[in-house]
């Protein structure tokens, strides 16, 4: 409520754990891995959460990402450095996938699996000759591996509502929404636009919204219906290169064959 969704647009939290959730306009079938809530005013709510998010990041960042041999966190590169060199690397990483399981997975129900890097060529090898090449292409490839897990995921939620969900707009929110480059890949990888609420709190603007619908003798879906959440003026739209989206794509693909061979 606290982002007053509507069908057409979901929100998705980078945090600790990565979760999706939208509006459906029909249920969520039963026996999927998609948790089927209903909101407040009554809408169909489904949700995935993945285990594997921003920890992933910052744990590849403090032991992969330094700014010497050392593989100390105390010379762990920012997030902003890392970042920088990421850029540098073209998508898929030269062939290499990151599996970002590190500690067991629940989207999907992979509890006994972890993490793994795959695809290992003297090509790629050659590329991570040194420091800064290597925490590049491992920053971008554990990007890319949490990315494609909620990729993944939102691939289960249409699946698991039918045509009831298909959101064309990403409301995206938490700590990861800040990284910039981040932000390009997944709304390039979903293929999706992103916007970004002001608001931290959501679930307690919701709060304030069943209250505020209350006091006005309105029903909740009205009142929600009439507030207007500010946004980010950044806005990210997904590219249309076709040169990218195909890289993209074979790395997916490589991907999910990868995971479901291991763990599946």
């Amino acid at each position: 409520l606290g982002s007053t969704l509507q069908s057409g647009n979901a929100v998705l939290s980078l945090g600790t754990s990565g979760t999706i959730f939208g509006v459906s306009d029909t249920p969520v079938k039963t026996g999927t891995p998609v948790a089927p809530f209903r909101d407040a005013s009554g809408k169909y709510l489904p949700l995935v959460c993945t285990m594997s998010c921003t920890g992933v990041i910052n744990a590849v960042r403090e032991q992969w990402c330094s700014s010497s041999s050392s593989s100390s966190s105390a010379n762990a590169l920012t997030h902003a450095e890392a970042m920088k060199l990421a850029k540098d690397v073209p998508p898929g990483c030269h062939g290499l996938t990151f599996l970002p399981f590190i500690g067991g997975e629940r989207t999907p129900d992979w509890p006994h699996s972890t993490g793994a890097l795959l695809g290992i060529t003297p090509h790629n090898m050659n590329c991570m000759s040194n420091d800064q090449n290597k925490s590049g292409i491992m920053y971008r490839a554990a990007l890319e591996g949490v990315t494609y897990l909620l990729k993944d995921a939102l691939e289960q939620m249409r699946e698991s509502c039918g045509s009831g969900f298909d959101p064309q707009i990403l409301y995206v929110v938490g700590g990861g929404s800040k990284n910039q480059l981040w932000r390009q890949m997944i709304a390039d990888v979903l293929q999706l636009e992103l916007k970004f609420p002001l608001e931290p709190e959501s679930a307690a603007l919701g709060a304030a919204f069943q209250a505020g619908a209350v006091a006005s003798h309105m029903a909740v879906d009205e009142y929600v219906s009439m507030q207007i959440i500010a946004m980010e003026e950044d806005t990210v739209t997904p590219t249309d290169d076709q040169t990218t989206i195909k890289l993209y794509n074979e790395s997916y693909e490589r991907y999910k064959t990868n995971s479901r061979k291991l763990f599946a």
